[in-house]
């Protein structure tokens, strides 16, 4: 399974660094440790730049690109139809209600 690990920076000084990783396993400590190190492998960072940068708060999701992929669409509908209603954006020719 892909899991999506997001780390934040506490002081929020920094923008999050978040990676992919692939684990047989349900063990979020685990989970964590692996996107820690592909972060730092990425980026060419060691551990002390984690602890530099105050990345000491991380996030796990699983990670699903079609479902993804429909809840960005499915958000984008709302928004042009919310767009269209409020008269900002035209309504294509071919797209006439």
């Amino acid at each position: 399974m892909e899991y999506q690990v997001t780390l934040f920076d506490k002081t929020n000084k920094y923008k999050p660094v978040s990676t992919v990783v692939k684990s047989e396993s349900t063990d979020k400590a685990l989970i964590l440790k692996l996107g820690a190190e592909k972060i730092c492998r990425v980026r060419n960072w060691s551990k002390r730049e984690l602890e530099q940068y105050n990345y000491k708060v991380g996030k796990i999701r699983e990670y699903n690109p079609q479902k993804i992929a429909e809840e960005n669409a499915a958000r984008y509908q709302k928004i042009k139809e919310e767009k269209y209603a409020s008269g900002e954006w035209k309504r294509p020719k071919k797209e006439e209600k």
